[in-house]
């Protein structure tokens, strides 16, 4: 971020660049989360969308990573597109 804009305002280059950098994080946090998830119920459900209370969980899993709000929520849309990936992969047998 050498542009000097506000780390609770990222212009689009460092959004982009922030994004970069913690998306595999996000996408880590992701997997674990529908792990547990799988490992707590025994759903066979789809993985939700990212929507009312499941973008809530997704973004509370990231807010420690940024403090733009859009950067949070692209953490968190990358979080919730892993989980899901991952949920649709799994093997219910090995949960």
């Amino acid at each position: 971020m050498l542009c000097g804009c506000a780390r609770d305002q990222l212009c689009s280059r460092c959004n982009d660049d922030a994004f970069a950098q913690l998306r595999g994080v996000a996408a880590c946090r992701g997997e674990v989360w529908a792990m547990d998830v799988a490992r707590r119920f025994a759903i066979m459900k789809p993985w939700p969308t990212f929507e009312g209370r499941a973008a809530e969980l997704a973004r509370t899993k990231v807010h420690d990573l940024a403090s733009d709000p859009a950067l949070v929520d692209r953490l968190a849309r990358e979080l919730a597109h892993w989980a899901a990936r991952w949920w649709g992969r799994r093997d219910p047998a090995m949960t």
